[in-house]
């Protein structure tokens, strides 16, 4: 009986363990990059890949509220980074070249540019539970060089281990956004 107890007692807390772990972000940092130079940056709106139409913006929004709230960087002015960089961009969601980010670099008087993507945001329901998951690409290019100084993805929500044994819903939309945001940001920020 004592030898059951302590199987059930062990598969638990691997359960447990299992469902705690989640995914944690992938991310690149250039290790020669002297961080210390980044004094003021620009969150270029994110370019939404995914079916929900409002994903985009919503997210930029999300990014740079988390990133103002780190206080680890100046921002540009929002509305000023989308006027500079829309007649780049553009609605086609083309990419920029080393050119064009020195010339938005030197505009905006900023060391680096935030440049991201919502791949992915998908909203489940199932046995009574619901949930969304959301994927995020993000990625800063430093502007004298046009050089690519750090980038992170992650994915988060999604029905856990948990959810998906006791039946219970996974993270709202609201949730699983914030905390991918949060994610990356702390990839850059520590």
């Amino acid at each position: 009986m004592r030898n059951k107890l302590v199987l059930i007692f062990g598969l638990l807390i691997v359960a447990v363990c299992v469902a705690c772990s989640g995914m944690r972000p992938t991310v690149f940092v250039n290790k020669q990059y002297n961080f210390n130079f980044l004094e003021k940056v620009a969150v270029v709106p994110f370019e939404n890949l995914s079916n929900d139409q409002g994903m985009g913006p919503r997210l930029t929004h999300i990014f740079v509220t988390e990133l103002l709230a780190s206080e680890s960087f100046d921002l540009a002015e929002p509305g000023e980074v989308s006027r500079v960089t829309q007649k780049y961009i553009g609605s086609s969601g083309s990419t920029l070249t080393r050119d064009q980010i020195t010339e938005i670099g030197k505009t905006l008087g900023v060391q680096g540019i935030i440049l991201g993507s919502v791949n992915k945001n998908t909203a489940y329901a199932s046995g009574g539970s619901s949930g969304s998951e959301v994927t995020i690409d993000a990625r800063m290019v430093e502007t004298e060089t046009g050089q690519t100084v750090w980038s992170a993805t992650h994915t988060e929500g999604g029905k856990g281990f948990l959810a998906s044994l006791f039946g219970t819903g996974g993270k709202s939309e609201a949730e699983s956004e914030r905390k991918c945001v949060k994610r990356v940001i702390r990839t850059l920020v520590k």
